[in-house]
């Protein structure tokens, strides 16, 4: 799957062993990625993780809005891994009749028009978020998150395995 070895989950000792059952027990699996992360820096993969677990809790942002965000990322900026990743998430979700909250989808239009338009991004934009009641902090969030998945699903994307 990826050009370099990495520490499988049954492989893994010591601290890396206690990251993998955390990601375990929240995840319910321990992906792929994060091994590729570990391998290379388990303290950014442990920063990774604690940021996505933050994520997942945030007060307003319905967690079952992300999956939808990162792929729509993921085929924008053509990350086939990433693609493959969450749709496969969002097929689970779909099988246990998982959505989010309609009124999140105007959170997930407004940072992709940010990220892919955005000359075209202003204060009305923001004015809109506000009368469905979202809070600056509450976009900053999302589009962070976004820009922070670009930034490792790029980096994935260097690391998997092409033929020769």
């Amino acid at each position: 799957m990826f050009i370099i070895d990495v520490i499988k989950k049954e492989d893994a000792t010591g601290e890396l062993k206690v990251v993998y059952k955390l990601i375990e027990r929240s995840l319910g699996f321990v992906p792929p990625h994060f091994e590729l992360f570990a391998t290379i820096d388990i303290e950014a993969m442990k920063e990774f993780a604690a940021y996505n677990q933050k994520m997942l809790m945030h007060k307003t942002i319905d967690k079952n809005l992300l999956p939808y965000l990162r792929l729509e990322i993921s085929k924008r900026e053509c990350r086939d891994y990433c693609m493959a990743f969450n749709s496969k998430i969002i097929a689970t979700m779909k099988e246990e009749n998982k959505t989010y909250d309609v009124k999140q989808e105007i959170l997930l239009e407004k940072v992709l028009k940010a990220l892919y338009e955005t000359k075209s991004f202003c204060e009305n934009d923001i004015k809109e978020l506000a009368s469905k009641g979202f809070t600056h902090k509450d976009y900053f969030d999302l589009l962070s998150y976004a820009t922070n998945f670009i930034a490792k699903s790029k980096m994935i994307d260097i690391y998997t395995r092409r033929e020769a």
